[in-house]
């Protein structure tokens, strides 16, 4: 009789422990199963710090000004972003600021003022580099005004459009 209470206490233990681990096992696959499934917030695109793309490709610019002109040509500029910048390494001009990346493309705009003899030049451009085509949007306006504030009339009125592939100094 003790030898039965025995065996029947240590079957009711085992089965216990059997179903215990089952119950363990099948949580853990829950939890793991959940945890792949469920949405994880994806970190942005890091900018590099620093890079150099060669450009080439096609220009449009139109120019409104009491005598207007239109034209249409190739280029080639090399742009260098440095700490959230690009800018043009000829000219030293700011192409673009405030720099971030996004689904792998470098995005910048930028509005500076440059005064002159008689005039200020409002400029604004925006900078959209593809990482996987190496594809370049470059769209550049400016307005020129009299005097030394950028208000009032535009005397002038210029919009470019650049276009092209990039090569640069970094693997893609």
């Amino acid at each position: 009789m003790a030898l039965d209470r025995t065996l029947v206490y240590c079957t009711l233990v085992y089965c216990t422990l059997v179903y215990c681990t089952l119950v363990y096992h099948t949580l853990m696959a829950l939890t793991l199963a959940l945890t792949l499934m469920w949405p994880h917030p994806v970190a942005a695109d890091e900018l590099p710090k620093e890079m150099t793309f060669q450009c080439d490709g096609k220009m449009n610019a139109v120019l409104d000004a009491p005598k207007p002109e239109t034209r249409n040509s190739t280029f080639r500029i090399t742009l260098r972003l440095r700490d959230g910048l690009i800018v043009d390494t000829q000219t030293g001009l700011v192409e673009g600021a405030e720099c971030v990346q996004e689904n792998n493309e470098i995005k910048c705009k930028v509005t500076k003022h440059y005064p002159r003899a008689n005039s200020v030049v409002k400029r604004f451009s925006t900078v959209v580099i593809n990482r996987n085509t190496r594809e370049l949007t470059l769209w550049l306006e400016s307005w020129d005004y009299q005097g030394t504030e950028a208000s009032g009339t535009p005397t002038a009125h210029l919009r470019v459009l650049r276009t092209g592939i990039c090569n640069d100094n970094a693997l893609f």
